[in-house]
């Protein structure tokens, strides 16, 4: 298996490739137009985008580039029939992300949106401890928050798709996903913008049980944890975002007002992102992940619509 990786970008560098050398019997070629050619245990080093998707016999197509030119090489790498991986937003519209769902339906093909922090330990030890309590989560407190980019960032450019919104609401909607099953009564996303670009916002969603209240922001002091509420426990996982897969991490959990915490040894969650998605790739059962998708920008939609900006 061959895995194409269109933009060397810092989470490529820092976070995939590392991941894809820990696989069995996993190579990859690399395009950038900007970067020089690195000894980094590629196949091919491209210099045009274009070119690689068409010249590659890699199967998947991993898109790591700004998020204004996700869907343009996404929708190109599925029309010469590839399997795609798109960093976080798959694309900037609802409608754009349906287009590529449909596409990738038509085709038999398998896209998904690198989305990996429940792919963790963590994350796995959090859904054990909730199953065998056998009590409802009340409410789940997310708080991400981190230094304004650097001038240079594209995540401060309103052209190339930046924004908080953009980069950080993909998480607001996967826990509502997989916690209050997108099941809501009752929504609503406040906004800071600051010069078209939204700086920072605040998700607040309840169902008939469970309330989910989210904190982001592209101007604050860093900030990464997330906390689950019942009338028995609670649960706070820290550095829930794509944790750096060489540290430990600490789980506190307290029942009865009697804090434990928990040691959770390193773990690589793009390396679990990208076995699950090989797994997938290969049974061919696809439905899962297009269907995911299309829930998650459905409730990024439903909430932009609706939203306050102050």
């Amino acid at each position: 298996m061959k895995i194409l990786i269109l933009g060397y970008s810092d989470l490529a560098a820092r976070r995939l490739i590392p991941a894809i050398k820990k696989l069995r019997n996993v190579k990859f070629d690399i395009a950038s137009r900007s970067k020089s050619e690195k000894n980094g245990g590629h196949d091919k080093w491209y210099r045009n985008y274009n070119e690689a998707i068409k010249s590659t016999d890699a199967k998947i197509i991993y898109i790591s580039l700004v998020n204004s030119d996700h869907y343009k090489y996404a929708l190109k790498s599925l029309k010469q029939n590839k399997n795609v991986i798109v960093d976080k937003p798959i694309a900037l519209t609802h409608k754009k992300t349906i287009n590529l769902i449909n596409l990738a339906k038509r085709k038999k093909l398998l896209i998904s949106e690198a989305l990996v922090f429940n792919y963790h330990k963590q994350f796995y030890l959090l859904k054990k401890i909730i199953k065998n309590n056998r009590v409802s989560v009340d409410k789940i407190v997310m708080k991400f928050c981190i230094p304004k980019p650097k001038k240079n960032n594209f995540k401060i450019s309103y052209k190339l798709g930046g924004g908080c919104f953009n980069d950080m609401m993909p998480y607001a909607a996967a826990i509502n996903r997989l916690f209050l099953l997108n099941k809501f009564k009752y929504s609503k996303l406040i906004m800071k913008n600051l010069n078209k670009l939204c700086e920072s916002f605040t998700v607040n969603t309840c169902t008939k049980k469970t309330e989910f209240y989210g904190l982001f922001s592209h101007n604050s002091e860093y900030k990464n944890d997330i906390t689950f509420i019942s009338k028995l426990y609670t649960i706070t996982l820290s550095r829930f975002s794509a944790p750096p897969s060489e540290i430990n991490l600490t789980v506190e959990y307290k029942k009865k007002n009697k804090l434990k915490k928990i040691l959770i040894k390193k773990d690589d969650t793009f390396k679990n992102y990208l076995n699950e998605y090989l797994k997938v790739l290969k049974n061919k059962k696809i439905a899962y992940y297009h269907d995911r998708i299309k829930k998650d920008s459905k409730f990024i939609e439903k909430l932009y619509k609706a939203k306050s900006i102050i």
